[in-house]
């Protein structure tokens, strides 16, 4: 009896049974068709969306319009002072330029050895400026002498006017044409060391300028990079580390353009204004070196290693050893960077970098070539991807070139060679980061 009563509850409870399966059949089934709807919507917002850099596009034209700003309010306050108080005096803006003007003053006149002489060359600057000046000598090979002979036809402040105006534009354009980009132009202007190099009268914005153009050319036009190289032997202490990458890199039409120009200029400067010139210039060389060995020249304004340990009061042997480690690095540099393939990018970058570490004379005015290496590194960052950091690295290289005047000469310590070397290590790295990397076609476009 109790049997009998039992069966239909347990088919009951059977059925319910059956029914509680496949109503867990049916919601696993549907849980697992939804879970990869649920996961696309999920995965997006669980990966965190990378902040743009603080240095965009906006603020690279808004702080070098500002840096413009600036310096044309510098500017106005000079010419207030210059002209509302005409009986204090102030010393010209490009005061070393005038070294250039009497220099071709005096070889427009058959007296282009007296460049070379102190007291000639000096007479010649007071009756210019009609004052009184201090040392300011020539110390350039006649190759250059060839090269700044027309100035003297004009006043010394238009002539001024004109080669600064003419090279600040060159050297614009250099930029321009390594990274041709909008923002590229008002960092060119703005940069402080081209305008250190306008107010003090000087040449970095040439050398930096023909450099640059060069690097520019090289690729395509291996003959015309070869003469800009060559006219840049005019400042061989800058020059010394090209034919160095040129060797390296096997650029033998480019190697060849740069001798025959250098070797062709001296002899037309020889030719020109008497081999006297020559022997004159080597002399004045001697006596520079003597004044930097010496610590008469303004050793805050030097960014080498070998003004760095004189403010150490080092002494001078172990100083110019200092200064050989440097341009032996710098040498091996340049030969790891040109030596096997590798971006013409950071092949050039490298290749100013290092020309700034071999000369112990170097002055702050010639770190206009830092705004050159601005440029390549930008120029393959820009291609290749920024590392962190990278960026305010340029930007401390951007001002470096004021440190000199504003930092050094207060603190006492010459720290600018230093940021040179680790700019140095940086490039060299990247080189060794890039030839590691699997290659990817057309990557580098037009390298």
């Amino acid at each position: 009896m109790h049997l009998l009563q039992r069966g239909p509850r347990g088919a009951q409870s059977r059925a319910h049974e059956h029914e509680w399966w496949v109503a867990v059949s049916e919601a696993g089934a549907s849980l697992l068709s939804s879970r990869p709807a649920r996961r696309e919507a999920i995965l997006p917002a669980a990966s965190p969306t990378r902040r743009p850099h603080w240095l965009d596009s906006e603020r690279l034209r808004l702080y070098p319009a500002v840096v413009l700003i600036c310096y044309l309010v510098w500017v106005l306050i000079y010419l207030y002072k210059a002209v509302w108080h005409p009986h204090e005096y102030i010393s010209p803006l490009a005061i070393d330029f005038l070294p250039f003007w009497s220099s071709s003053y005096l070889a427009l006149h058959g007296h282009a050895a007296d460049a070379y002489n102190l007291g000639v060359l000096g007479n010649v600057e007071q009756n210019a400026l009609a004052h009184t000046v201090g040392l300011l000598p020539w110390l350039y090979p006649p190759t250059f002498l060839l090269f700044v002979y027309p100035l003297a036809l004009l006043p010394w402040k238009i002539a001024a006017a004109t080669f600064l105006g003419g090279t600040y534009a060159l050297f614009v354009r250099a930029i321009r044409a390594i990274v041709p980009r909008r923002e590229a132009l008002l960092i060119a202007m703005a940069f402080p060391g081209a305008a250190l190099v306008a107010v003090s009268g000087q040449n970095g914005l040439l050398t930096a300028s023909l450099a640059a153009l060069g690097l520019v050319l090289l690729r395509r036009r291996p003959v015309a990079a070869g003469i800009c190289f060559g006219i840049l032997c005019m400042k061989p202490h800058l020059a010394v580390l090209f034919p160095l990458a040129l060797l390296c890199s096997r650029s033998w039409r480019a190697l060849a353009s740069l001798a025959l120009t250098a070797m062709s200029m001296l002899a037309i400067s020889v030719l020109v204004f008497g081999g006297g010139t020559l022997a004159a210039f080597l002399h004045n060389a001697s006596m520079a070196a003597g004044y930097v060995e010496s610590g008469r020249a303004a050793l805050a304004r030097v960014p080498t290693m070998f003004a760095l340990a004189k403010l150490a009061h080092v002494p001078s042997a172990l100083a110019y050893a200092a200064q050989g480690l440097s341009a032996i690095l710098a040498a091996a540099a340049v030969c790891y960077a040109w030596g096997r393939e590798t971006s013409h990018a950071l092949r050039a970058a490298t290749l100013v970098c290092a020309s700034l570490m071999v000369c112990p004379y170097l002055f702050d005015y010639d770190l206009t070539w830092y705004g050159v290496l601005i440029a390549w590194y930008g120029k393959y960052a820009l291609e290749s991807g920024w590392k962190r950091g990278e960026r305010e690295w340029l930007i401390l290289l951007w001002l470096t070139p004021l440190a000199g005047i504003l930092i050094v000469s207060h603190v006492k310590v010459q720290f600018m060679p230093l940021i040179s070397a680790i700019t140095l290590w940086m490039l060299v790295r990247r080189i060794a980061q890039q030839r590691r990397e699997p290659v990817v076609l057309g990557r580098h476009s037009g390298e």
